[in-house]
């Protein structure tokens, strides 16, 4: 992961890359989930989209708070049945 200086952080974030992506079959539908890693003010932010609607976002001020949430949350997906 690329990490940012201090004065990138500022003014309109970016969205560097993905943190990961995962899909699921539902009804005969593949709905696709992405963790974007987005720049913020406060550090990095991390956002959860679900067949592009935003379903969850978290602010982490440190890159390995950033790595641990999305850790969690692709783990939490995964035990849902998400690949």
């Amino acid at each position: 992961m690329e990490v940012f200086p201090r004065s990138q952080r500022y003014g309109t974030p970016t969205v560097p890359g993905d943190m990961f992506r995962l899909r699921k079959d539902r009804c005969g539908r593949q709905l696709e989930a992405v963790c974007q890693f987005v720049t913020h003010a406060s550090g990095w932010e991390l956002r959860l989209k679900i067949a592009g609607s935003l379903q969850r976002s978290q602010v982490c001020r440190t890159q390995d708070e950033a790595l641990e949430t999305s850790g969690r949350w692709k783990l939490a997906m995964v035990e849902k049945g998400w690949s």
